[in-house]
């Protein structure tokens, strides 16, 4: 019976994962225009799509306006993977204004030592060739035009291998020595802006912190009803109220559905994805609620996989390498670990020149995170 249950709870837990997600809205024939609507990639500037966050842009434009008034500054923006940090940062486009140059740079490695820092930096910048050294780099920067330059996916910058310390130090160098010209913006995920802060003491010198937090029971009613209606698809159901988009049935449900998600814009998708089922007569939408997921195969995992389990949070990913310089085992026992986390449907997958990538389910990265916190192995 154990056996069984334990199964179940991986059956429903796969689905999440990205490889079975999109495969299992297709199996319950979900259109096409629904599916690109709720989609969980990080929104474009001006998308209508995003909701809320005013207090948090107001408080950055204005930090532009005092840097615009010769007051330097760099601020960091940090949130819980899923909370729209991404989103977020992307929207700062138009607070900056056509008086000044906005550069969106996105971290899509780990920086190992100071080559590869100066090697970023100077793709950032727009530099042909790359800086030799901090020095000439930091001139050249101080050379350019006043910029706005956000950082995306900082939680990059956090490592626990060999000559990492010596990369996050030049990065800071470089946005300290250069933030009279140009105006900094980090985003960061949560677990590790704290490990950077507790270890690398980085919060000194950010002159402000922009929290974001997971939606309001309010905003995602709103968040919900606007991709419905841009989806163009309609509901079996007739509408009692003209201004809203989502059916009574689901009305009646929200707080259930914010409940389940925590405000956690993905995994509210996911519930409400996995309760939609089409009509085969009309072609309309039904809705029926499932419950909760369980994960109780947390409290099953060993010592070592919860460990496990908490570097990938904080890193964001990790290879079978890096785990292995982190943890001081064996190439064999890091792949067992994080494969075996992997076919429990707690981590994801992603293949980048031929080396595996494992992050966190990012649909249950909250929940996950969550349950580390609260047994002491993350914080």
């Amino acid at each position: 019976t154990e056996q069984t249950e334990t199964i179940k709870v991986l059956t429903d837990l796969c689905l999440a994962q990205s490889e079975r997600r999109e495969r299992h809205y297709k199996e319950n024939a979900l259109p096409e225009t629904l599916l690109q609507t709720f989609t969980v990639e990080p929104l474009s500037a001006g998308d209508a799509r995003f909701v809320g966050r005013e207090e948090q842009l107001s408080r950055i434009s204005s930090a532009l306006e005092l840097w615009r008034a010769g007051h330097s500054s760099m601020i960091a923006v940090t949130g819980l993977q899923g909370c729209g940090l991404s989103s977020f940062l992307r929207q700062l486009e138009q607070s900056v204004g056509s008086n000044d140059t906005f550069r969106y740079c996105n971290l899509t490695g780990r920086p190992r030592d100071i080559s590869d820092t100066l090697h970023m930096l100077s793709k950032f910048a727009d530099f042909e060739q790359p800086a030799n050294s901090v020095e000439e780099l930091i001139e050249s920067i101080n050379e350019l035009p006043p910029r706005v330059f956000v950082i995306d996916n900082g939680h990059l910058l956090y490592c626990r291998t060999m000559g990492a310390y010596a990369a996050i130090r030049v990065f800071g160098a470089v946005m300290v020595a250069t933030q009279q010209r140009h105006q900094w913006i980090l985003g960061c995920e949560e677990y590790a802006w704290r490990r950077l802060t507790y270890i690398y003491h980085a919060d000194r010198y950010f002159t402000d912190r922009v929290e974001l937090g997971m939606l309001s029971m309010s905003e995602l009613d709103e968040c919900l009803a606007l991709r419905q209606q841009m989806s163009g698809v309609e509901f079996s159901s007739k509408m009692d109220k003209s201004d809203r988009v989502l059916p009574d049935e689901l009305e009646s449900e929200l707080p259930t559905l914010y409940k389940l998600s925590n405000g956690k814009p993905d995994l509210a998708f996911f519930y409400y994805l996995g309760s939609l089922q089409v009509d085969p007569e009309n072609k309309q939408l039904d809705i029926k609620l499932g419950s909760a997921l369980d994960f109780s195969v947390l409290k099953k995992l060993i010592r070592e996989e919860l460990f496990t389990l908490a570097e990938v949070a904080v890193h964001g990913s990790l290879t079978i390498d890096e785990h292995r310089t982190i943890f001081r085992c064996s190439r064999e026992e890091s792949w067992l670990l994080l494969e075996r986390l992997y076919q429990q449907c707690l981590l994801d997958k992603d293949e980048v020149d031929e080396i595996s990538h494992y992050r966190l389910v990012p649909v249950y990265s909250e929940v996950i995170s969550r349950f580390l916190n609260n047994t002491n192995y993350l914080y």
